[in-house]
């Protein structure tokens, strides 16, 4: 750290319940926006990274396996690895079901990376850091693009409206960067909710959502030097 204050940011998850929060829980999304936890206190990196690997090798379930096989018999420096070694087993579980649902047969998955560029709006870093680009060809030939985003939470799922906002900035982000593979196809850009075993596409009435996501995001330029 140089100890300078860092720019406004969020991640696009916490943007999307931020944009359905009441007033007290939108204060506290921004103080952890500001404060986050440690990376190595994050609950699911390891099931994001498995199910990542298995959608870029060809979906074969036995990838799923073999990941769920290897945090199982793991042996782990303290209580709290062991713990989200479960709680990741269990969400490649709930995705294992989920998948035959997403109708991913013949989509070919490649991974983001670990640095992808951020959406900027009134002058707020929104971090989508999707998955996985996917990419499918249609009856003429041409390649169809889209992206995958995954979301992990046991206690706070994601409500349609929510869903709804994080597609659309999804969406957003694979017009502004990927656009060079080919034309962004709305029905490839996902958000899946693991263990509510469900998944978002981008609305229609899009342009509303964006006017929305950018009164959010002037407020949060507007309350990050005091919160």
């Amino acid at each position: 750290m140089n100890g300078l204050p860092e720019s406004p940011h969020v991640s696009v998850n916490k943007l999307g319940r931020y944009l359905t929060a009441t007033p007290a829980l939108r204060k506290r999304l921004i103080e952890a926006q500001k404060h986050p936890p440690d990376p190595q206190y994050l609950r699911y990196p390891e099931a994001a990274h498995a199910i990542t690997d298995f959608l870029c090798r060809g979906q074969d379930e036995s990838i799923l396996r073999q990941h769920q096989h290897r945090l199982a018999t793991g042996v782990f420096a303290d209580d709290f690895d062991t713990q989200r070694a479960r709680l990741c087993i269990e969400a490649l579980e709930h995705y294992r079901k989920l998948h035959p649902r997403l109708g991913l047969q013949g989509v070919v998955a490649s991974e983001v990376g670990h640095e992808p560029p951020v959406l900027h709006m009134a002058g707020v870093a929104i971090r989508v850091f999707p998955q996985v680009v996917l990419q499918s060809v249609d009856r003429h030939g041409h390649t169809q693009v889209g992206v995958m985003k995954l979301y992990f939470s046991k206690h706070h799922p994601l409500d349609e409206r929510s869903g709804q906002y994080i597609a659309t900035l999804l969406q957003a982000f694979a017009e502004q960067h990927l656009a060079a593979l080919g034309p962004i196809d709305t029905k490839l850009v996902r958000v899946v909710d693991v263990f509510a075993g469900k998944e978002f596409l981008p609305p229609k009435a899009r342009v509303r959502r964006l006017c929305d996501v950018q009164r959010a995001c002037e407020e949060i330029a507007a309350r990050w030097p005091v919160q």
